[in-house]
């Protein structure tokens, strides 16, 4: 692991290089005097990087000298500098380049100039004496033999088939080698009536505790024992029962003024406890349940700990409630190569040539049964050759003492991380930012990666998609586990395992890269600090008072932010994420303006309503994301922000948000939103009142937005009369670069600019359109049959609107995966031009989407489609699959459909979809005799789908009843 300081060296300076090869920097020296001093350091860093590709290709050489590891560091430290040195003088170089001739003779360019060649000549100084004391203690690197193939590779990105991107995304129906597990848990937890049940499961961390009890959670026939569930995994550290009050308070879908208790009081609930930590966190957790011990009706909870004192203290803390212990053994001989085998050949059949099985068997001998120790060496071996030599040359690289000690386990884990290409190291490092079960967005950080200058453009291939790879990179060498990814559709999600977070974690504060501020963080240390997190603030925290904030290069909250905290001294800051922080004020964005290195600026989710103008002096910033806040009007300096990559705003578009859709507007800003969109919704009349106040579901954004050609995504932002755009959509083409675009406001007229517009976006993906009226689309189909050569390219189409008629044209997007439908008002005819799309792999049909009361799949159609999603179609009764239809479907959801008879017409067909992994009815009502035919139905289906049910119907208002969430 010590290799990190080499794989951090490099990458930093990589970027440097970069920069200090620009015409750019090549100016400011010019005009600082000091053009030889730049030549000079550019050449010795170049040098530097040559000697850190030998190290980073030999770190078992590299980490045995102190020498070596000392020296690396202080590289790095030098290359952060020089960088630092080169962000400054973008600046004046770009002053000079946007102000009046004779710029650099103004008195104070003159003082500027002399600053910069100060800085220069120092840093030369600094180089020199780097390079002496390289020379004086001699610094080498060992040559062991050559790495294979010769010299080191540069990074490849692999074109995974599609078998492969099938395996990262989604996760495998099973846990392997656990069945024995399986039964012996479910045996726990099922039952008759009586007190309520603690199990307490526990092992050591990596062992799959929370893989097994997910398993038997989803067991469909378990899950028939109960009235509702919760999983909840336990944020650390838990401050005080309120917090998990209000997290199962979510997962049950209550009402905020709703007691848990008293609803909980008349059901037989299964609740899961996921990760804890300490007797204290339980004792906060009991007082949620203190009012269950008059609970009879076979209520559990179920528990996972790594510490067996946790797990008993759990199990009889409580009297009056019941409790077992079960331990998680590691996996026995058989059941771990059947693992290693899934991991590496995807198939736990795969039988091993002799020379092979023994160089695994002496593998998994060192794993000591850890199934994550396991999958995360699986995850390694599946990216190399899969040859004896290089089995037996990673066995070697282990280590003899992991044989007869479990603890040192660990190792296992860091030959993991020692293994991957340096391009992977500095990215998968950097997830240490991230707190412990922390789901992480796909898009939040590949977009934090490009802003800190981690991914760089390959050849030919935009660095969003170079980012995309390495995201799946990591995934397939089960370094990040992906999360609420559905079939057919890549991982939004993902997270680290807690064993491979506190590795990383430990390294990062060990180089000096990061620094936690929460409530168990040490002191501040003096050295330069280049990642702030705040994470559970206090507000007696001196802590903060004493960081040096002029090095920081990306500041992170989570939780409440600290009043005053966004300085104009953290001067070098790249990134500032905000995202779904509390108590966050329009005033602590006042100096947000002198953060002119700033690249990524995230709001989302935050109580934010204005902007400040001085927004227009972040000639860097690349990602604006504004999206879920109270934000309903851009500043006009944002049109100067040439740069930007990613503006977002607006409520974003999900079901999570359908679901409030309901609810009065007297608790926070969203549900306000939700609950005049809902009503609307909810109305079945024809002269049904107008879909949504676009102005609260969208922003206003100033003239000039269109001249923003660097733009890859932009919406969702209101285009009507008077809100910026209005009347220049045909601008709109000369954002060629866009990729996605989210658009309201729309009337008639302007909805047919609009698609006149999108037609010639060459590079348009991702369509989002919201009005009133959406009729406009269908009048293309009088214009012209077939639609523009360009909007063909769409791999994504969501509507929101009264659109009555299915444009016709859509049926010739044939490059169209993903379609989500929400107040469209549509017919069966309407759905068959859907049918024929050859790549749709996912459908969602939402509230008042469909109004038949016949939903009918023929024959033949849907020939890609893998995940169907029926939600909030209240009118409908009977969903008929004829033998043929949906052939590749993985998952079928069905919820809040109470019309939907009680009998085997209700839902019919489901024998027939040969590939159907999981089966979701839900909150419609009691249907005991569908209930009991589906069930019937996926005992005997070959692949034996999860059947996951819920008894009650989705009130209309959320104090009533029992209502499942599941995010989409």
């Amino acid at each position: 692991m010590e290799a990190t300081a080499v794989s951090l060296a490099r990458s930093v300076l990589d970027g440097v290089l970069k920069s200090a090869g620009t015409a750019v920097a090549d100016e400011v020296a010019r005009l600082a005097g000091v053009p030889k001093e730049v030549e000079f350091i550019r050449n010795e860093l170049e040098m530097m990087r040559s000697f850190l590709k030998v190290a980073s290709a030999h770190p078992e050489a590299a980490v045995r000298n102190d020498t070596v590891r000392t020296w690396v560091k202080q590289v790095r430290d030098l290359a952060y500098d020089v960088e630092d040195c080169l962000l400054d003088f973008a600046l004046y170089a770009d002053r000079a380049s946007s102000s009046r001739a004779g710029y650099w003779l103004a008195p104070g360019a003159v003082a500027a100039r002399r600053r910069i060649a100060a800085r220069i000549r120092d840093l030369k100084a600094r180089v020199e004496e780097l390079n002496q004391r390289n020379l004086r203690y001699h610094v080498v690197v060992g040559s062991p033999a050559a790495p294979r193939g010769g010299e080191e590779q540069p990074p490849v990105l692999p074109d995974h088939d599609a078998q492969s991107a099938e395996l990262a995304f989604q996760a495998s129906a099973d846990v392997v080698g656990r069945g024995r597990e399986k039964a012996q848990l479910t045996e726990l937890i099922s039952g008759s009536n009586g007190a309520v049940v603690v199990v307490s499961v526990w092992g050591m961390g990596g062992m799959g505790k929370s893989s097994l009890v997910r398993m038997v959670h989803n067991d469909p026939v378990l899950l028939d024992e109960f009235d509702c569930g919760a999983w909840i995994t336990v944020p650390h550290p838990l401050d005080g029962a309120e917090v998990f009050r209000r997290r199962l308070r979510k997962e049950l879908g209550l009402a905020r003024d709703q007691s848990v208790p008293e609803y909980l009081q008349e059901k037989r609930y299964l609740v899961i406890v996921d990760d804890l930590h300490s007797q204290e966190e339980w004792e906060n957790i009991c007082q949620v349940f203190h009012h269950q011990l008059e609970n009879r009706k076979g209520s559990r909870i179920i528990v996972t700990t790594r510490r067996e004192d946790v797990a008993r203290h759990c199990a009889g803390h409580v009297a009056g409630w019941d409790g077992h212990v079960y331990e998680l053994k590691p996996l026995r001989d058989g059941e771990s190569m059947d693992l290693l085998c899934q991991k590496v050949y995807k198939t736990t059949d795969y039988v091993c040539p002799t020379d092979m099985e023994d160089q695994a068997r002496r593998i998994l001998r060192r794993c000591h049964g850890l199934p994550l120790a396991i999958s995360t060496i699986g995850g390694l071996l599946a990216n190399r050759p899969k040859t004896s030599i290089e089995w037996r040359n990673l066995h070697e690289h282990l280590g003899a003492e992991l044989e007869s000690d479990l603890r040192n386990i660990r190792k296992v884990i860091v030959s993991s991380y020692d293994g991957l290409p340096y391009h992977l190291k500095s990215i998968f490092l950097y997830l240490s930012i991230f707190p412990e079960n922390h789901e992480i967005r796909r898009t939040r950080l590949l977009r934090r990666w490009m802003a800190e200058g981690h991914i760089a453009k390959n050849r030919d291939m935009p660095v969003e998609d170079v980012g995309e790879r390495f995201y799946s990179e990591l995934i397939n060498r089960s370094m990040i586990q992906p999360s609420k990814a559905n079939p057919g559709v890549r991982a939004d999600r993902c997270r680290v395992h807690s064993i491979l977070l506190q590795i990383i974690l430990s390294k990062s504060i060990e180089e000096n890269q990061l620094l936690l501020i929460e409530k168990q963080s040490n002191g501040v240390p003096q050295s330069k600090i280049r990642h702030l997190v705040v994470s559970r603030w206090k507000r007696k925290d001196e802590k903060l008072q004493n960081i040096n904030p002029s090095y920081i290069r990306s500041l992170t909250i989570f939780g409440e932010c600290p009043a005053s905290l966004i300085s104009p001294k953290m001067r070098l800051l790249r990134v500032l994420d905000l995202e779904d922080t509390s108590n966050l004020k329009n005033d602590d964005l006042a100096h947000i303006g002198e953060l002119h290195h700033l690249r990524y600026l995230c709001l989302r989710g935050t109580d934010i309503s204005k902007l400040p103008y001085s927004l227009q002096n972040l000639r860097y910033l690349e990602t604006l994301d504004i999206e879920d806040t109270h934000v309903r009007e851009l500043p006009s300096g944002v049109a100067k922000l040439e740069k930007l990559h990613y503006l977002l705003s607006g409520v974003s578009f999900t079901k999570d948000l359908l679901q409030k859709m309901g609810e009065s507007g007297k608790v926070s800003y969203k549900t306000s939103l939700s609950g005049n969109i809902g009503a609307c919704l909810c109305c079945n009349r024809s002269e049904c009142c107008k879909v949504f106040n676009v102005d609260q579901f969208s922003v206003r954004v100033p003239e000039g937005i269109e001249k923003l050609k660097n733009l890859h995504m932009l919406g969702l932002i209101n285009v009507g009369r008077g809100n910026g755009v209005a009347g220049r959509l045909k601008n709109l083409t000369n954002l060629t670069n866009l990729r996605r675009l989210g658009v309201t406001g729309l009337s008639e007229k302007e909805g047919q600019e609009l698609c006149e517009s999108i037609g010639e976006l060459k590079r348009l993906q991702r369509l989002e359109v919201r009005s009133d009226s959406l009729k406009f689309l269908t009048r293309m189909d009088q214009e012209a049959p077939n639609p523009p050569r360009m909007l063909r390219r769409l791999v994504s189409l969501r509507l929101c609107g009264d659109l009555s008629n299915m444009p016709k044209w859509i049926s010739s997007l044939n490059d169209l995966a993903k379609v989500k439908l929400l107040g469209t008002r549509l017919k069966q005819g309407d759905i068959e031009h859907l049918q024929n799309l050859r790549n749709l792999a996912l459908l969602g049909l939402w509230e008042n989407s469909y109004m038949d009361k016949l939903l009918h799949f023929c024959s033949g159609t849907f020939p890609k489609l893998k995940f169907l999603d029926i939600d909030g179609l209240k009118e409908i009764e009977t969903v008929t699959i004829v033998k043929g239809a949906m052939p590749e479907l993985e998952q079928l959801w069905v919820n809040k459909c109470p019309s939907l008879h009680d009998d085997s017409s209700g839902l019919s067909g489901v024998p027939h979809l040969l590939k159907l992994n999981e089966l979701l009815l839900k909150n419609c009502g009691e249907k005991e005799k569908l209930i009991n035919t589906l069930q019937g139905q996926v005992n005997r289906h070959i692949r034996r789908p999860k059947f996951l049910i819920g008894k009650s119907i989705a009130p209309t208002s959320p104090t009533k009843g029992t209502i499942t969430t599941i995010e989409q």
